[in-house]
């Protein structure tokens, strides 16, 4: 991949292309205001077509400053008021062995279709990594801080590319719970393709209670509708010193993981006594055909038997999968500590081309620690890519 031009350069050609100068198209690019909402809403409609299955001025207002609560800001790209572009930005806090740091993760980033391949989308990115990293007060931060991409796209890989230093990929590990498409594939004879898959998922639910079930302690295990103090304590707990922690709370997941107008999410809470010790989250997505899947969202484990607790919320998450037709669930995570958990003969590593990670990052101490290949606390719920 070709890398970018410096962002004056960048700046130059996108405004002759746009017809404004450099000046302008910088003072173009500005936090969304509520008077921009249908235009942004315009602008999605136009980049996303067919794709917009879902109710997206309502997930607008979930996700960016459009509503309140918000997990984002929307800012916007104009030519002569007319919004041309956007780039959603996140403001995250994480922990390196006890210090805190500021990162943005950048998302959604959009173009309007007429103007692709004049630069814009790399503008974008490139003026708004600017901005955070050299600690520029457009009201995204106060200082100096990382931007950090989680995830791609068809249309964003290459943007993300040209503009951040590559990080390493996360990793999709899956675990099949139904093999009837996956056998009708595989024989022309519909009935040998049903043996196979009974025989197939008989012998993997054989292995679900010995690698899972039987590993599970005398824990509790339920769904929850609801994340208070409990879930408080237990991030806390969690925080492991070897992972770069993403910092969250109790509020903050239950609004990403149960309000979503988009896809909302299970959560299920392991408790030992009173006191919970692990958090899974999942949802269920729809795959080609119109066939089920399940999502791993977020995992949260105390430091006390680890093992235990995941193979109890393993084995409550695929009994639902299972009975609810799902035909695989999935996990994707940058974590080597946790993925020693999802290994053969359960679990299938998948190469994803989409799962990248890439950052710019003035932060030394920060830079320092992802360098030594310390994890990341990172799951799909703090992706951009939640539709139902």
């Amino acid at each position: 991949m070709k890398p970018a031009l410096p962002l004056d350069k960048t700046a130059r050609l996108v405004a002759r292309a746009l017809g404004v100068t450099p000046a302008e198209l910088d003072e173009g690019l500005r936090p969304a205001t509520e008077a921009d909402f249908p235009a942004v809403v315009a602008l999605r409609r136009q980049v996303l077509r067919e794709n917009l299955c879902w109710d997206d001025e309502a997930y607008l207002r979930w996700r960016y400053q459009f509503g309140r609560p918000h997990l984002a800001t929307c800012w916007v790209c104009t030519r002569g008021g007319e919004v041309v572009g956007m780039i959603g930005i996140e403001a995250l806090r994480v922990s390196v062995a006890g210090q805190e740091h500021a990162v943005h993760a950048v998302m959604d980033i959009m173009v309007r279709p007429d103007l692709d391949g004049c630069g814009l989308g790399v503008w974008i990115n490139q003026a708004i990594t600017q901005r955070i990293t050299q600690g520029v007060p457009h009201g995204i931060t106060t200082g100096q801080a990382a931007v950090l991409a989680i995830g791609s796209n068809p249309n964003s890989k290459g943007v993300v590319a040209r503009t951040f230093q590559p990080l390493p990929d996360r990793r999709s590990h899956t675990h099949p719970l139904h093999f009837g498409n996956f056998m009708a594939k595989r024989s022309p004879h519909p009935w040998l393709a049903s043996l196979a898959s009974g025989v197939l998922g008989a012998g993997m639910g054989m292995l679900r209670v010995a690698l899972l079930w039987s590993r599970a302690p005398l824990l509790r295990v339920e769904r929850v509708t609801h994340l208070g103090p409990e879930v408080d304590r237990l991030l806390s707990r969690s925080l492991r010193p070897d992972r770069i922690e993403v910092l969250r709370s109790a509020a903050g997941l239950t609004h990403r993981l149960l309000h979503n107008p988009r896809s909302a999410s299970q959560v299920w809470l392991a408790r030992q006594g009173d006191e919970a010790v692990g958090l899974l989250a999942t949802r269920f997505t729809r795959i080609e055909g119109g066939r089920l899947a399940l999502q791993v969202m977020d995992i949260v484990l105390a430091p006390e038997a680890q093992r235990a607790t995941l193979s109890a919320l393993l084995a409550r998450v695929t009994a639902d999968g299972f009975r609810r037709g799902a035909e695989y669930l999935s996990v994707t995570l940058y974590d080597p500590q946790l993925e020693r958990f999802f290994t053969a003969p359960l679990f299938k590593r998948q190469a994803h081309e989409y799962e990248t990670m890439a950052w710019v990052c003035p932060d030394g101490a920060l830079r320092r620690a992802v360098e030594s290949g310390a994890g990341w606390s990172l799951f799909d719920i703090h992706t951009d890519r939640d539709q139902g």
